[in-house]
């Protein structure tokens, strides 16, 4: 089963840049969580910590596709180590702020240079697997582990940061966050072999990714997927809390990425005769049957095993729509049309957690839970409607398999 895993991996270079990857992009599981509790610790209040961790969240998800279009024209090798620079020196002096109980202002405007300026770590490593593979089934094993090393990374970033900041330093989180970008970005920069090529760009070919057919579409769909990882997130606080075990909301999302981490596994050894864009549609359609049961469930253990049973849809959307949109792009636009991915999930994310709160805030979590099946029904609605535009990929995954 995990042959094909270990012929992507035996790939010239592919180790390095992956694990580079993995160390890089490990603390996006750890800066929100990292802000809250450093934040709270020091002022006490949930308010200024979620207005701190929302503007790092929104300018990294503004700032991804402008960095990433910098990094298809010039390289990661050398826009990497400027990123970096400038990210990890406003964190650190953000930091230093909040520690000191800095004026509030200050310490947002830092964050959000910080945020704007991380380094979009994985779109770099899938614009690499693009370059590095040689066909269509060896790609689709590769985003798969890709799907399947971002659960890995949201399942034990949270539980580290939350270990560090409660038990040693309520600045840990965050510091080891600054350590770990700073190593795995320093370690990615310097393989430039396996980087993709630097494109010059003219007036013809300048269009931003996020104007080819389909794209757009994509965007959206996972600024839905983005809203039901972060509302899911918020409710299964909630959920957990009004049945008396709040101890037990890290398991609800636990199960939830299981599932998903399950499926991205089995998804990078199967040989798909299907085409992409009808593989997408297949995926979204069960994401959204999935999500539906939520709003009628109102015991622990019921939420967890489908939680789990619903996690087996996430990892086939997402590496189905990454896939698309490496097909859906130029070369010289692929680095910003993942970050487009990254940025819409952000949004989501950021957005959902707000409605969600909400509407927790006046009719509970298991109303709320509406708010995940809605976004799964439209993630899929979105997908139909754009279905034309999708299957423009198939002739062009046909063309380079």
């Amino acid at each position: 089963m995990l042959t094909k895993y270990r012929n992507i991996l035996s790939l010239p270079g592919a180790t390095s840049f992956m694990l580079a990857g993995l160390i890089a992009r490990f603390p996006i599981s750890m800066y929100g969580l990292g802000a809250v509790l450093l934040v709270q610790s020091r002022t006490g209040s949930y308010f200024t910590a979620g207005v701190v961790s929302a503007s790092f969240a929104i300018s990294a998800a503004v700032g991804g596709p402008i960095t990433s279009r910098l990094v298809d024209r010039l390289g990661q090798n050398k826009l990497i180590p400027i990123l970096l620079s400038l990210h990890v020196s406003t964190l650190l002096i953000t930091i230093f702020l909040i520690i000191k109980d800095a004026n509030l202002i200050l310490v947002l405007l830092l964050g959000v240079i910080s945020g704007a300026t991380v380094p979009t770590i994985g779109p770099f490593i899938r614009a690499r697997w693009k370059k590095a593979t040689n066909n269509k089934q060896q790609e689709n094993t590769a985003f798969a582990m890709e799907s399947v090393i971002d659960e890995v990374i949201f399942i034990f970033g949270p539980p580290l940061v939350t270990f560090l900041c409660v038990v040693l330093y309520d600045a840990s989180g965050l510091l080891l966050a600054a350590i770990l970008v700073t190593l795995g970005g320093i370690w990615l920069s310097g393989q430039k072999k396996t980087q993709p090529e630097v494109h010059i760009v003219g007036a013809e070919k300048g269009k931003a990714a996020l104007r080819y057919p389909g794209v757009f579409s994509l965007f959206l769909v996972y600024i839905l997927l983005g809203a039901v990882f972060g509302a899911a997130e918020v409710i299964a606080v909630a959920f957990s809390r009004e049945n008396g075990s709040p101890e037990l909301a890290g398991a609800l999302i636990t199960a939830w990425s299981v599932g998903s981490l399950a499926a991205g596994i089995a998804m990078g050894t199967i040989h798909f005769k299907n085409k992409l864009s009808r593989r997408f549609l297949i995926a979204a359609f069960f994401f959204a049957l999935s999500l539906l049961p939520l709003p009628f469930i109102s015991t622990m253990p019921a939420l967890f095993i489908t939680l789990l049973i619903s996690g087996l849809a996430i990892s086939p959307v997402l590496i189905s729509g990454y896939t698309l949109i490496g097909q859906l792009v130029p070369q010289n636009r692929l680095t910003e049309g993942f970050a487009w991915a990254n940025t819409g999930a952000g949004l989501g994310i950021a957005l959902a957690s707000a409605i969600s709160g909400w509407v927790i805030d006046n009719s509970g979590a298991q109303v709320a839970f509406w708010v995940v099946s809605a976004a799964g029904l439209l993630t899929f609605a979105i997908t139909l409607i754009t279905y034309r535009d999708l299957k423009q990929a198939d002739s062009r995954s046909a063309k380079s398999t």
